[in-house]
């Protein structure tokens, strides 16, 4: 169920209890020449929707429309890239889960689909948790690291063929918004981070952070190889993709709502 296709009576009459509210959060940042530059909150909003349709409402799912940017200060180096600050992203989505939490919804799914957002949402969801404690639960989870342990099914590139707007982003885009992808454009870079303890592949094994530009990376802003990409394969990486989340929705609806004992604290004092 989309939240914003609904009308107030009908959201009124959802049953709270294990109802999981999604929030799909991507940016408008560069995505090499070939991809739209909105495709990161297009994916997560396509895989939460197709998630939430396989619930079959179980439990019952609502996703939320998306905030559309994110935290894109490593992507302004090429055209068309809108970043937020990380306190503006930060006050934003605590905003939109505020509300839902004021409507009585107890557990809040933020369904990142951008690295750049990753540990800022972190933050949010540990922020909230706190707050939250004994009355919700907020969880944070990005949908491609989801299946990173099911990419062997799907990947033809060796590593760092999956990275920004690579072989598994421009597969996802061929199946859902082919009229947008200009694989006449696309180009192949492999780039090279610097160290070994850093990964630009989306299913790296990463070990340390740091900023990277994208203008250093690549001259395209693609890390990755597109080329290897089809609609036939981002059918079957959207399809594992839409899986693995509504598993993970299920199992985030069993979460346990702790006690308050900030509560039960107070009154004994």
């Amino acid at each position: 169920m989309r939240w914003e296709t609904l009308t107030s009576p009908a959201l009124n009459a959802i049953d709270r209890r294990d109802a999981v509210v999604v929030l799909p959060v991507g940016s408008v940042e560069q995505h090499g020449r070939h991809l739209p530059l909105g495709c990161d909150t297009m994916l997560a909003e396509a895989v939460a929707v197709e998630a939430a349709r396989r619930a079959d409402g179980v439990p019952p799912t609502l996703v939320l429309p998306p905030p559309w940017y994110g935290f894109s200060a490593h992507h302004m180096s090429l055209p068309g890239t809108v970043t937020l600050g990380s306190a503006t992203v930060i006050a934003l989505v605590k905003d939109i889960c505020e509300s839902v939490r004021a409507h009585g919804f107890r557990r809040v799914l933020l369904l990142n689909g951008h690295g750049g957002n990753v540990s800022i949402l972190d933050v949010v969801a540990n922020d909230l948790g706190h707050a939250w404690h004994g009355q919700a639960r907020i969880a944070t989870a990005t949908y491609f690291r989801l299946v990173a342990h099911r990419a062997a099914e799907f990947r033809e590139s060796a590593p760092g063929g999956m990275g920004h707007a690579g072989e598994f982003e421009t597969s996802l885009m061929l199946h859902l918004k082919a009229e947008l992808v200009h694989a006449d454009r696309a180009a192949t870079c492999y780039p090279d981070a610097g160290s070994d303890y850093l990964d630009t592949d989306l299913f790296g094994s990463r070990r340390a952070g740091t900023y990277l530009d994208f203008r250093d990376l690549s001259p395209t802003g693609t890390l990755g190889d597109p080329t290897l990409a089809s609609a036939e394969k981002g059918a079957r990486i959207f399809d594992i993709c839409a899986d693995e989340v509504l598993a993970f929705v299920r199992d985030f609806a069993t979460w346990a709502i702790p006690e308050d004992r900030r509560a039960e604290d107070r009154r004994e004092g």
